[in-house]
């Protein structure tokens, strides 16, 4: 057969692969809704319009009412809220799908070539890859959309008279869509004064001519520029509008560190633990190959994708939530620098023939394909237990019953309960999108209004249960009711007993995804007397164990009670909880650690061993290790407590719990030396715990007052002989 044959060939599985990856990419898209903030945007889109202008001061919260507020977003927030009114919460999905793809498409006109498919489909994958992170009903997707639109049009159509409208129409609807719109006017500046250098300094090789523009392009360039920085003061606050996103921006990198070390999004992708994990490893893969992409390409580098790289991946090494927009300008510069280059400079193989190079393209096209075909087909299995329905729920369509407390808010909701509550931040934005304007809440997640201070009080409260931190708020915004949100993460034991502890606040809903507490006011006192719960006569809601058949489920809902109730005291109920978990899964280590907790409070060690035991079993994790350990403490088997810190420490060589257990149980034993020992490996490596440090002496002392003591009565035992 011909060569044009295997060529053809060859390039018709490029474009099925290419076909499988829109595929991949519409159906990676379809997740559920399982975003936080989606429904503030809801809510303030249903605001805006049904009063028909964007306010710029805060509407939602109780603690920061009227305070300033620049709604960057007013645009997408009204477009999703006319969305979903018209096509529901599966029409957002499928927008989103729509916005991913074609956001995609455009990438794939920038840096396709018939010659290197195979390079061009596989690095496409690997932003996918990175993208899918960010699979997320939120302005962002506009945001890398208008991104990829604005480094298509000044790098393709720079020269038509049409290229400046259809730039300013896209930053407009990007300075109302989205706060990193600021990248627009950025884009432009770069080429600006890269065709300055170029026009201007001596640079080796070829980088003066490389990418260099006409004086008809650097002239309508410049123009670009200066008129994308006037489309930004195109939104309700004008030149405060535009400004603002950008003072945030520095701020987030002054004072409001905080926010980095408690919001995931926020926190740093790669650090010195993580650099060389599995952790975003795609991320990571394109870094690597667009920086090789300008050694090989070094006597022809385009200093504009040099800079434009240089600058997207500092912003993604700062937040995890900028990772995608260095992965499409990794495509970019990696498919610029690669055009360039000889495909033999590229590919170490020398083929003898035409046929054997073509099949071995053709090859890695298929295997590509599989890769992918197996990706999405693994992505289907993805889904879990709807315990409404006794039935499997998929991660794909439809809204999240894993990530929300529907069930709390439902009950806010059908009780037509209202007031100003506390709430945890997670929750936040959840409760003004369904419960609002009956509940103004405490905080949500627009930690720029917030600001530092104000969160910083919010985690004294939360993380820490200060009363006193509480009060204040309490008096201040007139708080009459809390919503402790269990369902997205645990609820912190300090604030569960604080407001346990506060006597004129009563709990009035209890379940696995959340509890609420009301006030005792004149306006709660018939919801109060109406649906109180008493935690001492408290009992399981069983599962029908014939409709659930043999499915193998997380019976989550019972052990996150469990936890609740134990907390508040309740170990009754708490055990209840815990032995249905295991009536319905009875290999549920959660369950059985529970249980062993209880136990060991109560002073019974050895049922709390025999719980434990089982737990570390089925879970070998380093918390369910170091009970075991606890368990074998208080059992006085100080060699099988020392065993199991021990392991502990070969897992995790600076778990402080680890080092201080192993010390106390070799005082306990009689071994001060070796206590003293792991006391100073301890110092060493900067662990510090006062308690335990004073407790482990106290042992030491103890010990040896009984050693003088039974020497003592010794002693007087001969001279009675």
């Amino acid at each position: 057969m011909s060569e044009r044959f295997w060529k053809n060939l060859s390039t018709s599985l490029g474009w099925l692969s290419i076909g499988m990856l829109f595929a991949l990419i519409t159906f990676a898209s379809s997740l559920e809704i399982k975003d936080l903030d989606l429904w503030l945007h809801l809510r303030m889109g249903w605001w805006i319009s049904h009063h028909g202008f964007v306010p710029n001061f805060d509407v939602l919260s109780c603690s920061i009412t009227g305070k300033p507020w620049v709604n960057h977003e007013w645009l997408f927030q009204v477009f999703i809220y006319q969305v979903q009114k018209a096509y529901g919460f599966n029409g957002l999905i499928s927008m989103q799908s729509l916005v991913v793809a074609f956001t995609f498409l455009i990438l794939l006109l920038l840096g396709y070539s018939r010659e290197r498919q195979l390079l061009t489909v596989v690095t496409l994958l690997m932003v996918l890859m990175v993208y899918q992170t960010r699979f997320t009903i939120r302005p962002d997707i506009f945001s890398i959309l208008f991104f990829v639109l604005d480094i298509y049009i000044l790098s393709m159509h720079i020269n038509k008279r049409w290229a400046i409208y259809a730039l300013v129409i896209l930053q407009i609807l990007w300075s109302n869509m989205h706060g990193f719109f600021f990248f627009g006017p950025l884009l432009a500046g770069v080429g600006v004064f890269s065709e300055l250098i170029k026009r201007r300094v001596p640079l080796p090789y070829e980088w003066n001519t490389v990418g260099r523009l006409s004086d008809e392009e650097y002239s309508s360039l410049k123009k670009i520029f200066l008129v994308l920085i006037l489309a930004c003061c195109v939104n309700p606050l004008t030149f405060q509008g535009a400004w603002y996103p950008i003072s945030v921006f520095f701020r987030l990198a002054g004072d409001n560190k905080i926010f980095f070390e408690h919001i995931l999004e926020l926190q740093k992708p790669i650090t010195a633990n993580t650099i060389f994990t599995e952790q975003y490893v795609w991320y990571k893969v394109l870094i690597l190959i667009s920086a090789l992409s300008f050694v090989f390409n070094r006597r022809k580098i385009d200093i504009s994708s040099f800079l434009v790289w240089v600058i997207f991946v500092g912003f993604s090494l700062a937040a995890i939530r900028n990772m995608i927009y260095f992965a499409v300008a990794a495509y970019m510069v990696f498919m610029v620098n690669i055009i360039s280059l000889p495909l033999e400079n590229l590919v170490p193989l020398r083929f003898s023939s035409f046929k054997f190079k073509h099949l071995t393209v053709i090859v890695f096209k298929l295997m590509l394909m599989l890769w992918m075909l197996n990706f999405g087909l693994q992505m289907t299995t993805n889904g879990y237990f709807d315990f409404d329905n006794y039935q499997r729920k998929s991660e794909f369509f439809g809204v999240s019953k894993r990530v929300y407390p529907y069930k709390a808010v439902n009950f806010l909701v059908r009780e037509k309960i209202k007031g100003n509550f506390f709430n945890d931040f997670n929750s936040g934005a959840y409760l003004v999108g369904r419960a609002y304007p009956n509940i103004r809440v405490f905080i949500d997640g627009r930690t720029e209004v917030y600001g530092a201070d104000f969160f910083e009080n919010y985690q004294k409260i939360w993380r820490d249960g200060n009363p006193h931190a509480f009060a204040y708020f309490e008096r201040r915004d007139n708080i009459t009711g809390a919503f402790l949100n269990n369902a997205h993460q645990q609820i912190p034991m300090t604030v569960l007993k604080m407001f346990q502890s506060l006597k004129n606040w009563s709990i009035v809903y209890l379940d696995d995804d959340a509890v609420i507490f009301l006030k005792q006011t004149p306006y709660n006192k018939p919801f109060i007397d109406k649906l109180s719960v008493d935690i001492t006569k408290w009992r399981p809601k069983s599962m029908d164990l014939l409709e659930l058949g043999t499915k193998r489920i997380d019976p989550f809902p019972f052990t996150n009670r469990a936890y609740i109730l134990e907390t508040l005291g309740a170990d009754e109920a708490a055990l209840r909880e815990s032995r249905e978990a295991l009536r319905v899964s009875p290999d549920d280590a959660v369950a059985y650690m529970m249980i062993g907790r209880i136990y060991n409070q109560r002073h019974d060690y050895k049922k709390a061993f025999e719980n434990f035991r089982i737990g570390a079993m089925y879970l070998e994790d380093i918390p369910s290790r170091l009970a075991l350990a606890q368990a074998y403490e208080h059992l006085k088997d100080y060699n099988r407590a020392i065993s199991q810190f021990q392991r502990v420490l070969d897992v995790s060589p600076q778990n402080v719990s680890g080092y201080f257990g192993m010390a106390r149980s070799y005082a306990e034993w009689g071994q001060d030396k070796k206590a003293l020992d792991m006391l100073s490996a301890a110092q060493k490596l900067g662990l510090q715990d006062k308690v335990d440090v004073k407790r482990i002496h106290d042992i030491i002392e103890d010990q040896k007052k009984k050693v003088v003591g039974g020497n003592h009565l010794l002693v007087r035992k001969k001279k009675v002989k």
